[in-house]
C-alpha cells in the first residue's frame, strides 16, 4: 500500500503562528556603529556604514524596530539578520531572545535549522556538475536513477477510495526536480525494514509515489523528495556523499564554517532552541519531532547524526555563512578569490524556467511578478510583486522561518533567521529594506 504524505497540512502545520500575543521583553541588537566595527567583521565582506553604499543611516534602528515589532507580537521568539550592499556589510543583529527560560538574549553567532533553505546550496551543487558537463537539465531521471524510469500519475480518485494511477506520459528530467514541475509530492515512507539510511539505499523507492500530476504540465512544491533525488544525482556524477560534496565544493570555498547536516559537539551548543506558541505562551521543544525531522532519521544521543544527506532540508548554519553564501551569488560565483560557479551558471539560476505555471501554493501564497528558476524564486516584475526585490531578486526560505535572496539590481543580499515561520513577516522585512535604499 501506498502512502500519500500531505505537503499542504505539513507545511501549513510548520508555518502556524498565534493570532494573539503578549509581549516579554525588548529585543536584543548589535549594531554595526562604524565601518571598523570589530564584532561585525566577516572576511570576505567589510563592513560599512550604510550610507557610504546609498542605505538610509537609520537602517538598523528599521529593522530592529520591524524584528521588536514581531517580537512583541508573538510572532517570532528572536532571530538574527544582516544586510549587505556593494560588497559592503551594513547591518548584522541579533534581536529577542534565545532561551525564554534562562533570560539569555539571542546571539548572533548561534545555528538554525534551515529546512529547505538548503534547496539553494543544492542548486550550486547541481549547477557545479552541469558546468562539469556530467548533468544536463534535459536528462532523464532513469540515466542516473533507473527504477525512476517508469512513474505514474494519480487520478482523481472517490473520497476514501484506493489510489488510482495511469502511466506517466513521458521520464522525469532534472529540469521537472529542479523547477518543482514534477508531479513529486510526497515522502518516501514505505521502504523495507533494514534499508541502510542513505540516498543510495532510499532514493530508488521514490518510484512508489504517484505523481500529482503529469511532469512539466504544472508547478507544485516537492517539499523533500524532488531535490533529495537531485542530491543522489551529484553523488553519482561526483563519487561524493553528498555531505561531502557540499563541504569540498562549496562550503570551503565560500568559508561556510558552521553549515553541515551533522554537526560538532560545540557547534551543537549553539543550536537555537525552536519554540512553538500555545495560549499565548512559548513553549520550547525539547525534542524536536516535527516530521521532517523524523524522516531524517537522526540518532537521539546527546549530538544527533544521520547518514542520510537530503538536497531537500537538513542542514543547520549561521547568518554569517548564508550571507558569504548569498555574497557569492551576487558576485557571479566567486568569493575570497574562488570561483564556485560561472557567471552563466547563476544567471541560469535565476532564471524563470517554467513560464506561467510557478504557483507558490502555501509557501509563497502570492506568486504575481515571479517566476521559478533552479530550486529559488526569482522575481520578473517588481510592480506587481509583493516583495521587496528588483527584476532578478532571487532566493528561498525554510519550513522555520530562515529566508536569504540576492538582488543584483539592488546589488544587496539579505539573510533573516528566524525558528518560526511568518509570512507576513517575511514580504514585510523585504519592504523595510527596499524602503532604506536611497540610490
Amino acid at each position: 500500500m501506498i502512502k500519500i504524505f500531505d505537503r499542504r497540512k505539513f507545511l501549513i502545520s510548520a508555518s502556524a503562528t498565534a493570532a494573539s500575543a503578549i509581549a516579554y521583553g525588548p529585543a536584543i541588537a548589535r549594531t554595526i556603529e562604524s565601518a571598523n566595527d570589530p564584532l561585525a567583521t566577516i572576511p570576505g565582506l567589510p563592513t560599512a556604514t550604510p550610507e557610504r553604499v546609498g542605505v538610509a543611516p537609520d537602517l538598523t534602528a528599521r529593522i530592529n524596530a520591524f524584528m521588536q515589532h514581531q517580537i512583541e507580537s508573538g510572532h517570532l521568539t528572536g532571530g538574527v539578520t544582516g544586510i549587505a550592499r556593494r560588497g559592503k556589510l551594513i547591518h548584522f543583529s541579533s534581536h529577542g531572545m534565545l532561551d525564554i527560560e534562562a533570560g539569555t538574549p539571542m546571539i548572533d553567532d548561534r545555528l538554525f535549522q534551515m529546512m529547505s533553505s538548503t534547496k539553494p546550496v543544492t542548486a550550486v551543487a547541481l549547477l557545479q556538475q552541469m558546468e562539469a558537463g556530467k548533468v544536463a537539465l534535459d536528462d532523464k531521471i532513469s540515466r542516473y536513477i533507473p527504477e525512476l524510469k517508469e512513474m505514474r500519475v494519480r487520478v482523481a480518485a472517490t473520497s476514501g477510495a484506493p489510489v488510482e494511477t495511469i502511466p506517466a506520459n513521458r521520464e522525469l528530467t532534472i529540469k521537472d526536480l529542479a523547477t518543482h514541475t514534477s508531479g513529486l509530492n510526497g515522502f518516501l515512507l514505505d521502504i523495507p525494514p533494514g534499508t541502510p539510511n542513505t540516498l543510495a539505499a532510499r532514493i530508488p523507492y521514490a518510484k512508489n509515489i504517484p505523481l500529482d500530476f503529469q511532469p512539466g504540465t504544472k508547478w507544485a512544491y516537492s517539499a523533500v523528495t524532488g531535490s533529495d533525488i537531485l542530491a543522489r544525482v551529484i553523488e553519482i556524477t561526483s563519487g561524493l556523499s553528498f555531505d561531502r560534496y557540499l563541504k569540498e565544493r562549496i562550503f570551503e570555498p565560500i568559508g561556510m564554517r558552521d553549515t553541515a547536516f551533522n554537526l560538532t559537539d560545540e557547534q551543537r551548543t549553539r543550536v537555537v532552541p525552536r519554540y512553538s506558541r500555545q495560549e499565548n505562551t512559548w513553549h520550547r521543544e525539547v525534542k524536536d519531532m516535527q516530521l521532517a525531522e523524523i524522516l531524517l532519521a537522526r540518532t537521539y544521543e546527546h549530538n544527533p547524526k544521520t547518514t542520510y544527506f537530503p538536497g531537500s532540508f537538513g542542514l543547520y548554519s549561521t547568518a554569517r555563512d548564508y550571507l558569504l553564501f548569498e555574497t557569492m551569488l551576487l558576485n557571479k560565483g566567486t568569493i575570497h578569490g574562488n570561483r564556485v560557479i560561472r557567471p552563466d551558471s547563476v544567471s541560469l539560476m535565476q532564471s524563470n524556467l517554467v513560464g506561467n505555471l510557478y504557483d507558490g501554493g502555501s509557501v509563497y501564497p502570492n506568486t504575481k511578478g515571479t517566476g521559478f528558476g533552479v530550486l529559488v524564486r526569482t522575481v520578473l516584475d517588481p510592480a506587481t510583486c509583493d516583495c521587496g526585490r528588483k527584476a532578478g531578486g532571487f532566493g528561498w526560505g525554510g519550513a522555520y522561518g530562515t529566508i536569504s535572496w540576492t538582488d543584483p539590481l539592488n546589488e544587496l543580499i539579505a539573510v533573516y533567521m528566524v525558528q518560526q515561520r511568518v509570512h507576513d513577516a517575511e514580504v514585510e522585512f523585504e519592504k523595510v529594506i527596499a524602503g532604506a535604499l536611497r540610490s
